[in-house]
């Protein structure tokens, strides 16, 4: 299964429902989805285009961790919460573009995307999990706003 298009009657996915699709390269989530579970992309080597809904209020931990072809990633205002390690080891990320409304950056949100060359942490967030950048070794450039109150440790 290379490209995957999820009707519209779908609502929520499962916890780890495509883990490990190697052969998954594209996937296209309905405007009705409002929750990715954890684990729900976990390992989809080859994922390299998905676009997360404006209807998606959650992205459950690990949900696209080891998705490692995955380049660009917009998350929309809809998302208020990010997972623990919901991003971790996208070696190939190079761009995030983090929803206005995510409170926290999670533990290991973005773990080991090596790739990732710039983050701009969006007005709103008031604290970054433990690890939450580690890795990430190409990273040139960070922006953290003023209404940050709390860095944990080993964030970079």
């Amino acid at each position: 299964m290379a490209e995957l298009t999820i009707p519209d009657s779908v609502t929520e996915i499962g916890s780890g429902a495509f883990s490990d699709c190697s052969g998954l390269t594209k996937i296209t989530l309905p405007d009705t989805l409002y929750y990715l579970k954890e684990n729900t992309f976990l390992n989809c080597k080859n994922l390299g285009e998905i676009t997360v809904p404006d209807s998606v209020m959650v992205i459950g931990s690990c949900a696209f961790a080891g998705c490692s072809s995955l380049t660009t990633v917009k998350i929309p205002d809809s998302v208020t919460k990010i997972g623990n390690d919901a991003f971790s080891y996208c070696s190939g990320l190079t761009e995030i573009t983090i929803s206005n409304n995510v409170t926290r950056i999670a533990p290991r949100a973005f773990y080991g995307c090596s790739s990732l060359t710039e983050i701009t942490i969006p007005d709103g967030v008031t604290s970054i999990g433990n690890s939450a950048f580690q890795g990430c070794s190409s990273l040139t450039e960070i922006r953290i706003p003023d209404s940050v109150t709390s860095i944990d440790e080993w964030v970079f």
